[in-house]
């Protein structure tokens, strides 16, 4: 995964292994690229009173707390969001102003981070949603279906976690395409030239990027070498 990543992590409902989801991610992660990325963790709680984003080594480590959990799998920075459902949008502000400063802060490193809680998934809408859903579930709460809806991978028993990684670096691969065409692109068309840089960039198949071009409706002009 060369381009920083935000993935969201929400469930129909408590219990439906998340926090142990995210565990596992962190740690393949980490020992994939041991050096060359930076972890932020959000955990996100629904309050009725009042809102606040807490760092404090001395809450997020508590044990037995899930943040605990994320920080010793190997997370490098972890927050723990308390938050109405009215202040949502202010904290999720708040929290991507956090993000980018990480970015700038560690320019050698990429950065992934990883938000648990589905409202707070709903609005920070990440790169790669994954929902995880508990077997014979029939019931699943009003937050829960709203992710369900746009979730780019639903888990649902038993999974390979290799599997998973593997499709979260397809699905970014794909939506990174996306959008570089959309920014390069004028009036539905780009050129031959740029469109293999948007290739070469991302380190992707020239046939890849062709294929997103068809998909999008945006024409490729001045196809000399026959790449897409």
């Amino acid at each position: 995964m060369f381009f920083s990543l935000s993935i969201g992590v929400g469930g129909s409902k408590s219990g439906t292994g998340k926090t142990l989801f995210i565990e596992s991610f962190i740690k393949i992660l980490k020992k994939q690229f041991p050096t060359q990325i930076n972890i932020i963790a959000v955990k996100y709680t629904k309050t009725s009173l009042y809102s606040s984003i807490i760092k404090e080594p001395s809450i997020i480590e508590t044990e037995g707390k899930d943040t605990s959990r994320i920080k010793k799998a190997g997370a490098d920075y972890v927050y723990l969001v308390k938050a109405t459902e009215n202040d949502l949008p202010e904290i999720a502000e708040r929290l991507k102003k956090e993000f980018l400063d990480h970015i700038y802060q560690n320019d050698k490193k990429r950065v992934v981070f990883i938000i648990e809680g589905n409202s707070l998934v709903r609005i920070m809408q990440p790169d790669v949603i994954i929902f995880l859903k508990g077997q014979n579930d029939e019931h699943i709460k009003p937050s829960g279906k709203a992710i369900l809806e746009i979730a780019d991978i639903v888990i649902e028993g038993k999974y390979s976690m290799e599997e998973v990684m593997e499709e979260i670096e397809t699905i970014q691969q794909r939506k990174l395409i996306e959008k570089l065409l959309k920014e390069r692109s004028n009036s539905g068309k780009i050129t031959c030239a740029e469109a293999r840089k948007i290739a070469e960039e991302i380190g992707v198949p020239y046939i890849e990027v062709g294929r997103a071009a068809n998909e999008l409706n945006i024409k490729i002009r001045k196809c000399e070498l026959g790449c897409f």
